[in-house]
């Protein structure tokens, strides 16, 4: 498992297939919620296996935000989304942030827990789903 460190410009096709693979297309998340002008300014992570098909993605922006963590279905459940998470950490520990935060989906949120992540426990809707803030020190 290879995880390559990017920008939006440069891996925007693996980016793109992903998230439109994993929010749009099996979640239903509109695509007007999906594309934000973020993508631009943050650093984006695309993990792949042994071939050249992305497997999975995620994206850090400057203020500390992880968010866009998506595994293709057939890769779940393998260690790509642990990978992904710990690499937005260590990129942000590099960055100089000291405090690394998400928005996780209710069903997901043990996911990120076992990652060091804690939540407020407070819930709210985006993109038409349940989500909870959690945060983590680094």
């Amino acid at each position: 498992m290879n995880i390559l460190t990017s920008d939006w410009n440069s891996s925007k096709e693996q980016l793109k297939f992903v998230r439109t693979q994993v929010f749009i297309i099996e979640q239903g998340i509109d695509p007007i919620d999906e594309w934000d002008d973020e993508d631009q300014h943050a650093v984006h992570f695309v993990s792949f296996g042994t071939t050249a098909v992305p497997t999975g993605t995620c994206r850090l922006t400057e203020k500390g935000q992880i968010g866009r963590l998506a595994v293709l279905p057939a890769y779940r459940h393998q260690g790509y989304g642990e990978r992904l998470l710990r690499k937005a950490v260590q990129v942000a520990r590099e960055m100089g942030i000291q405090t690394v935060f998400l928005n996780a989906q209710v069903e997901v949120q043990s996911f990120y827990e076992k990652q060091s992540f804690r939540s407020d426990g407070k819930v709210f809707l985006e993109a038409g789903k349940l989500h909870v803030r959690m945060e983590r020190s680094i």
